[in-house]
């Protein structure tokens, strides 16, 4: 079994989008023996572009597909949900979904592994930090509490109240 962490965004119709990523991915990986958990939705500017504000999220799961097989699953979860392939990298999003971590995994194919992201983007951190303190990055081997504690960007970023859907199998911090 797997454990992987996803990073979910969107800044076309944000709630709508994001919610509706949680519960595909519920659908798909969730169960009584292996719940899901889901960070706190964060909102942030958008990052390389001018664009309206993301709603930024980070899941928890575990698997036994292989890191091929989860990423083919989000990508085809994000097409199911309006957001083409060949989009550039750095434009609006109905649905992000981003492997940032595969268990220890530290890869460049078929994605590069643990993801850049991960360190970089505030919105991707902090909820990660949260989602998983004692948590080790496989290539710095400090935990992501600490990496978030000695964190130093200028990213504007709100943690938001969000009234997540009832699932059975979906656990919030």
């Amino acid at each position: 079994m797997a454990l992987v962490y996803l990073g979910l965004g969107s800044n076309r119709e944000r709630t709508q989008h994001i919610l509706a990523g949680i519960r595909a991915l519920h659908d798909r990986f969730a169960s009584a023996e292996r719940p899901i958990r889901v960070a706190r939705v964060f909102e942030s500017a958008a990052v390389g572009f001018d664009g309206h504000d993301f709603f930024n999220t980070v899941i928890e799961l575990q698997t036994d597909l292989t890191l091929a097989e989860v990423v083919r699953t989000c990508k085809a979860i994000e097409q199911a949900h309006g957001h083409p392939s060949e989009v550039p990298k750095y434009s609006p999003r109905t649905l992000d979904i981003d492997v940032l971590l595969y268990d220890d995994v530290v890869c460049a194919s078929p994605i590069v592994l643990p993801r850049g992201e991960v360190l970089k983007n505030a919105f991707v951190l902090w909820p990660l930090a949260e989602l998983a303190p004692q948590l080790k990055h496989p290539q710095t081997g400090i935990s992501f509490a600490q990496h978030w504690q000695s964190y130093a960007s200028e990213q504007r970023l709100k943690p938001l109240e969000f009234a997540f859907e009832s699932l059975p199998y979906l656990h919030t911090p």
